[in-house]
Order: structure tokens, then C-alpha cells, then sequence
């Protein structure tokens, strides 16, 4: 998309042929005839087939005021507006660097890595609340509703996943010591917690 925003005389129609021609053997990428006609496509998500048009895809991924908005903004003695003038995108400036950097989706893109980055570095729980019905009314519970919900919220897809063998999981000396108290105080074969029997060994000791 950025490389489209810097192409000369590009339009909507123009990056959706290029979609076309790139991503027409992506096993997730869809176009059929009729699609094609208006300029469609579609993408499978793990929720189902979204069907995407680019009307104004580039106009709004280039995120530039006009020109004349800007020379209004460059010309005022307002201070804070003076503080804000090297922030200002117009129409006027070329070059790949000053598109490609600071689209929105470059934007996007930057803001993704950035909490991806920032998830990995914590042990994030999550907690999904279901609704069971379209009224609100207790003691009703719509399955159909609920694997929807489930499916859109990606919980099945992140079951497939699992069982497909890339689960998350605890090395076993963590879930002991984590865990342990959840075993039967009378039997000798529930696990004890690693951390309270070396306690005790050192006691003993």
C-alpha cells in the first residue's frame, strides 16, 4: 500500500489489480469474477471469509492534509501551532521516505510491533466474557450465540492451534509450585511445593 501512495498518477483501482496479481494464490485470498468486476476481494480470517473493497484506501493511508490547510497552519503565530509545524504532512512533500515511514499503516504496523514486543516481555491472563443471549434475560443459554462469540473471539482458533502442537505450558517444577496446594493434604502422592520442601528439608536440617 505504501509503495502505491508514492507510484505516480495511482489510484484505488490500480492497487486492487495489484492485490490481484500478488495475492492471488494466497490460500486465504479470494476474488471471484463477479468480486473482480468491482473491485473486491476477500480474505479468510479464522471467523470466516471478510469481503474488502479499496475505495479511498489510498488517500486515507497517505494521511497528508491539503495544501491549502497546511500553509494556513505554517502561517500562523500561534505558539502552540509554531511547536506542531514540523509535524505537519502535506500534499507538498515527496519521496518514499516521508510516505512510507509515516503512513497509517506504517503507523499501524509500528504500534503492532510495539505491543507485540511489550506482550512477550509480560504473562498476560485473559478472560472472555460471553454473552449468553441478545436480551439479557437470565437462565438462557443460546449455543449457537456462544460458538459465534467463541469463534470471532479467536478462542477456537487458538484451541486448533494447540492441539495442532504449539500449546503453551508450564514446565512441570513451575505448575508444582504453583499449583500444588490444588492436591489432596492426604495423599501421599499429591506434589508438594519444590519451594516448601526444600523449606523444610532446611528446617529438618
Amino acid at each position: 500500500l505504501d509503495e502505491q501512495c508514492i507510484v505516480p498518477k495511482s489510484t484505488d483501482q490500480k492497487f486492487c489489480r495489484y492485490l490481484y496479481s500478488r495475492c492471488d494464490t494466497h490460500e486465504r485470498f479470494a476474488a471471484s469474477s463477479a468480486q473482480r468486476v468491482d473491485y473486491k476481494f476477500s480474505v479468510e480470517h479464522y471467523a470466516g471469509p471478510v469481503e474488502y473493497t479499496t475505495d479511498s484506501w489510498l488517500e486515507k493511508n497517505k494521511d497528508q492534509l491539503p495544501t491549502a490547510a497546511a500553509q494556513l497552519l505554517v502561517s500562523s503565530e500561534f505558539d502552540l501551532i509554531g511547536e506542531i509545524k514540523s509535524f505537519v504532512r502535506t500534499e507538498e512533500r515527496q519521496g518514499r521516505g516521508s510516505v512510507a515511514t509515516k503512513s497509517v499503516s506504517a503507523q499501524f504496523s509500528s504500534q503492532l510491533r510495539t505491543l507485540r514486543d511489550r506482550i512477550d516481555q509480560t504473562v498476560p491472563h485473559y478472560i472472555r466474557c460471553l454473552k449468553p443471549n441478545d436480551d439479557l434475560v437470565p437462565d438462557r443459554f443460546e449455543p449457537k450465540n456462544i460458538v459465534e462469540q467463541l469463534r470471532c473471539g479467536g478462542v477456537l482458533e487458538a484451541v486448533r492451534v494447540s492441539r495442532a502442537g504449539y500449546p503453551t505450558r508450564y514446565p512441570h517444577d513451575v505448575f508444582m509450585a504453583r499449583y500444588y496446594i490444588l492436591g489432596d493434604r492426604d495423599d501421599n502422592t499429591s506434589p508438594v511445593s519444590p519451594i516448601n520442601h526444600r523449606n523444610f528439608q532446611s528446617m529438618g536440617e
